[in-house]
């Protein structure tokens, strides 16, 4: 009998660990294999999720943008009965973030897949933004060069509008500073912006206003992990 495939969500923020159900813990603890995407970060929720855990006991393989070697492994861990847990960097697995190829392969392979419920920043910005959410689209990073960035915030601004549809995008955190005042720069008074950071964290912040509000403003996101929200 072939293993299975758990997708199991991290949290958002350190002090965070109530937005994750209870049930993670009996899920992660009958697990020995994990495929992460950040080994420090995976390490640290197990240990959160249940002390009693012994890392060493537990086998690792990295899973990102930079390393996928692994993947080779992950059949013959299944066709020999074991189960795979995977563990994002923080949030949900597979959205926005590698997983989504260990999950291909897993179909690929007639192998279960099992998602389990966690915080997602994305939706949960979404939920808070006021914005519409019937229709939107999760675009990941915008361009971070001159002039395309301006040429993006545009074209995306202008799609918002036509469509009435909540546009979705993140940045590297010590960009968040600059990319606010693009959008405020390229983008019309009446268009609303919502930058939601540090999302269920005692530090959570989430200001939704329109262009001419937030030039009236002085705040900075710098380093502060965010999610930018666009309705034309």
């Amino acid at each position: 009998m072939k293993g299975s495939l758990h997708l199991i969500p991290n949290i958002l923020a350190e002090d965070a660990l109530e937005a994750m159900p209870s049930y993670l813990t009996e899920v992660v603890t009958k697990l020995n294999i994990f495929y992460v995407e950040e080994i420090k970060s995976a390490r640290r929720l197990l240990k959160k999720l249940n002390r009693d855990i012994v890392i060493d006991d537990l086998t690792f393989y990295m899973l990102n943008e930079h390393e996928n070697e692994s993947l080779a492994e992950a059949k013959k861990i299944w066709l020999a009965g074991n189960d795979i847990g995977f563990i994002s960097e923080a949030g949900c697995p597979s959205v926005a973030d590698p997983g989504q190829e260990l999950v291909a392969l897993a179909h690929q392979n007639e192998v279960k897949v099992i998602p389990y419920v966690g915080p997602n920043s994305i939706l949960l910005a979404l939920m808070a933004s006021g914005f519409n959410g019937q229709q939107f689209q999760f675009l990941g990073y915008l361009p971070n060069k001159q002039p395309f960035l301006s040429s993006k915030i545009k074209e995306i601004e202008i799609e918002s509008r036509v469509k009435n549809c909540t546009q979705i995008f993140i940045e590297t955190p010590y960009r968040n500073d600059q990319l606010l005042a693009e959008l405020l720069k390229n983008c019309s008074n009446e268009t609303r912006i919502c930058v939601a950071c540090y999302l269920t964290g005692k530090e959570e912040q989430i200001i939704s206003k329109s262009v001419s509000q937030w030039k009236q403003m002085n705040i900075s996101f710098h380093k502060k992990p965010a999610v930018f929200l666009l309705l034309g």
